[in-house]
């Protein structure tokens, strides 16, 4: 297995802490929310949901309020309804129907109580109500003679996401604490063989900013609801059980929801199944409740906590496999295949264990660090092409770059231009006596201390050539070159690089030409390198471990 360069490997910690940091900022903030419901929408809408065959609707339909009369009718009219149910023996019934304010006939009121006593199986719902915009939210519930007649009181509260399309439900919501289950859970509950011993859902992470306020609508056991088409149910008319005309058959044993489907009632409901333009009832998406809980079909959404860690282990898989090398496009080979067991991810949890993994944060994110890796590749190759090897300076291809570069913004802005030649003293008997890789090291330490005194911008320290090394000083006066040059000779002495039996000092040294270029002074272009190629030959002839000037300077 390939061992990872120090750099590499600093390299891949970097993205990866980095990548991490913006995985837990995009969850948390939940910023990508839309791609993920998205997806969600997508996924749920390759799979039609089982429909539980004992789920059947008693609607308030056209034709119930063509024969009955305006909305809403008297409360003796759904009394006359669950007598009609006294001949068989439903496992529930829940009314979608509010019954908050005393009919104006109290005998109906009275009989309506007496009625869902008698069924004893009855549950009835409440609401969440907003009396004005941005005001507190209040319990709306049946009057006291119907809340005390009822087998279990459940919240009717139907959930819609920012972008207005119902997709998940509370199984437990309350004012100032989630106390009240699901209308289709209180119905679930009455009967004994339903009872199961956990309830799956997000947790009231999302009510943290009101935590125990008596004003605010908890929620808790926050589940998605796979939607069934909205013609799967068995639905029979109002006004048909009323009639009797519906078979006991079709009522037995059965969970019956009773609601309004008439245009023009209630609000209409859009859900990922929904058909565009369309809508679907309140009814309907308490029918898609309870189907979900009968058929343990309930999508329970992964926390935060969860989806950081998921998301982190999927992040680290294209920063873990180095086998694949960078020039075969190794980034972006690994960063989509960790995109691929990304989405495989969300997939299995979604259609194997009910689990809902949002996969656009750790998607974006994987996309953010595949393109700063590469970023980072670019940019070291294009170092790489311009620096030299061994020292780290610029390569000669750089060198001549710049300094053509420099000379002509010399001439543009009238300010000098100087260059430094550097040779280290007798560096073949140093190789030849001490070994090349000796040799590279010493090299490599006068690189250093060249390139710190290349301290602007645009100063460059480059390779000129074996053991020549260069400094190109734009807007530096011969004078201050010169100080360079004494300082970086200082330098390096002090480097006490030893060099035994060399004919200038036991120490490694430096042999420096200096030329300077000032268009206010010379009237053509100077031609530097040759310059201070001549001073450096004067510097080695004067006895090395010193700088010079070019002959012309001396004049």
């Amino acid at each position: 297995m390939p061992r990872l360069r120090p750099r590499a490997l600093q390299d891949r910690l970097y993205i990866g802490t980095a990548g991490i940091a913006l995985l837990v900022l995009l969850t948390w903030f939940d910023a990508t929310w839309r791609v993920d419901m998205a997806a969600y929408d997508l996924l749920q809408g390759q799979a039609t949901p089982e429909v539980a065959p004992d789920i059947v609707l008693v609607l308030v339909d056209d034709r119930s309020l063509a024969a009955l009369g305006r909305w809403p009718w008297s409360r003796a009219t759904h009394a006359q309804l669950l007598d009609r149910l006294r001949d068989v023996t439903p496992r529930g019934i829940a009314f979608d129907v509010m019954f908050a304010e005393p009919d104006g006939d109290p005998a109906a009121d009275a009989a309506l109580a007496a009625a869902v006593a008698a069924r004893g199986r009855v549950v009835l719902p409440v609401m969440v109500d907003v009396q004005q915009p941005g005001g507190l939210p209040i319990e709306v519930m049946p009057i006291p003679a119907l809340s005390e007649a009822a087998a279990a009181l459940g919240h009717a509260e139907v959930e819609l996401d920012r972008d207005g399309i119902a997709r998940r439900t509370s199984l437990y919501a309350g004012l100032g604490a989630p106390h009240w289950p699901a209308l289709a859970l209180a119905l679930r509950s009455l009967d004994p063989r339903q009872q199961t011993p956990g309830l799956p859902g997000e947790r009231p992470g999302a009510d943290i900013a009101h935590p125990g306020s008596p004003y605010h609508w908890h929620r808790d056991r926050r589940v998605l609801v796979p939607f069934a088409p909205p013609d799967a149910f068995a639905a029979v008319s109002f006004v048909d059980v009323l009639d009797g005309t519906v078979p006991a058959s079709r009522l037995q044993d059965r969970w019956i929801i009773v609601g309004a489907d008439a245009a023009g009632l209630g609000q209409r409901i859009f859900t990922p199944t929904t058909a565009p333009g369309g809508g679907q009832s309140a009814t309907l998406y308490h029918a898609n409740v309870l189907n979900a809980l009968l058929t343990d079909a309930t999508i329970a959404p992964l926390s935060r906590t969860q989806q950081v860690c998921i998301g982190t282990l999927l992040l680290l898989i294209p920063l873990l496999l180095s086998r694949v090398p960078a020039r075969s496009g190794g980034a972006w080979w690994r960063a989509g295949l960790a995109i691929l067991l990304t989405c495989m991810t969300s997939v299995l949890l979604l259609h194997t264990w009910n689990l809902w993994f949002a996969p656009a944060a750790t998607i974006l994110t994987l996309l953010v660090a595949g393109g700063t890796w590469m970023l980072l590749r670019l940019r070291r190759s294009q170092r790489l092409a311009t620096s030299d090897a061994v020292t780290g300076l610029g390569n000669r291809a750089l060198f001549d770059t710049a300094l053509q570069r420099e000379t002509a913004a010399a001439r543009r802005s009238g300010k000098p231009l100087s260059l430094l030649l550097v040779d280290v003293d007798h560096f073949k008997h140093f190789n030849d006596t001490q070994g090349h890789q000796a040799g590279d090291a010493a090299l490599r330490n006068v690189s250093t201390a060249l390139a710190r005194r290349a301290r602007r911008p645009r100063d460059l320290a480059a390779r000129y050539g074996g053991d020549e090394l260069a400094l190109i000083l734009p807007e530096t006066s011969s004078t201050a070159a010169a100080r360079i040059a004494d300082a970086l000779g200082a330098d390096v002495r002090r480097l006490a690089i030893a060099h035994p039996g060399a004919a200038t000092a036991p120490v490694v040294t430096l042999s420096i030409g200096m030329a300077t270029y000032d268009p206010a002074r010379d009237a053509a272009t100077r031609d530097l390198v040759a310059l201070a190629d001549a001073a450096l030959y004067r510097a080695k002839h004067a006895g090395r471990d010193r700088s010079a000037l070019p002959p012309d300077a001396l004049a």
